[in-house]
């Protein structure tokens, strides 16, 4: 992805950045990830999830899954909202979660899902509100390369700081 290939190329530039001695600075799952069975151990190895919220975000188990690990376990959270014309993304409110709690949001397969690793429908609840707890940061993929990356020094600011 463009912010992953941007943010590893931002932090192998600068040696005194903390995530410069990793080999993977920048793990994104849609890319790196060849076994599912893995994401929990990724997750627990890293200091920071970068969300990225795309349409549709919370209606995939597995990022669901991700999100609760890392806010049970302490990891930082960076929700960036992607600025892309004709796809936003639509913040929860509080139907969304009546939806989710009451089994109308997400299918059966998708808890079958999320229950495989011992999250239930209040865990995904309280992280989801946890990560919405933040200002999300913007991401401007189609915008100029000073734009993008201004935005990128501002996220990679916030998994410092944090």
């Amino acid at each position: 992805t463009l912010i992953g290939q941007q943010l590893t190329s931002m932090i192998l530039d600068d040696p005194t950045h903390p995530g410069s001695a990793f080999d993977t600075p920048v793990f994104v799952d849609s890319e790196n990830l060849v076994d599912l069975s893995l994401l929990r151990q990724h997750i627990l190895k890293s200091d920071n999830l970068v969300l990225l919220l795309t349409p549709g975000l919370l209606s995939r188990p597995w990022c669901l899954v991700e999100i609760q690990i890392a806010i049970s376990n302490g990891i930082n959270i960076i929700p960036v909202e992607l600025d892309r014309p004709g796809a936003s993304f639509e913040y929860p409110k509080e139907d969304f979660y009546q939806n989710l709690q009451q089994g109308n949001y997400l299918s059966a397969a998708s808890w079958r899902v999320i229950a495989k690793e011992n999250i239930s429908p209040d865990d995904v609840e309280k992280a989801i509100r946890k990560v919405f707890e933040q200002i999300a940061l913007p991401f401007s993929p189609h915008r100029s390369s000073a734009v993008r990356d201004a935005e990128l020094r501002d996220i990679l600011r916030r998994c410092i700081t944090n």
